[in-house]
């Protein structure tokens, strides 16, 4: 890290501090920068500019990353719905637009199903294990 990103993290962190967040002692498994506790309560590295999560054991951990992944297939699921929402508006042909809407359904039932999961008690940070200083 050079001189003026070190400079601007410290300021950053600085920053954050000054607004209510507090120093810890966890360091951030990527880049190692000390983790400020942000009033939320969540774990942030203010060099990767990304909250943290802070698991205790191999299978918190693991728990955490399944809802992670359901997270990316949620977000996958909405980048289909508007890739045929866009060919909706642009059909004409009506076998084609009740594919198309048989095809949202589905999507929909999945992606209303994955976000009941994923709020059952899921952290809101990305997860990375961070390491005691």
């Amino acid at each position: 890290m050079s001189v003026s990103s070190r400079d601007l993290v410290a300021k950053k962190m600085a920053q954050l501090i000054r607004a209510g967040a507090t120093l810890t002692s966890y360091t951030c498994p990527v880049c190692g920068t000390p983790l400020l506790r942000l009033k939320t309560g969540e774990y942030y590295c203010a060099n990767c500019d990304r909250p943290v999560v802070i698991v205790r054991s191999d299978a918190e951990e693991k728990e955490v990353m399944i809802r992670y992944g359901l997270m990316d297939i949620r977000d996958t699921l909405y980048e289909r719905l508007v890739m045929i929402n866009n060919e909706l508006k642009e059909t004409k042909d009506i076998d084609r637009i009740n594919e198309l809407v048989k095809s949202m359904v589905l999507i929909l039932e999945a992606y209303d199903k994955i976000t009941q999961i994923i709020n059952q008690g899921s952290p809101k940070s990305e997860i990375t294990k961070a390491e005691k200083k």
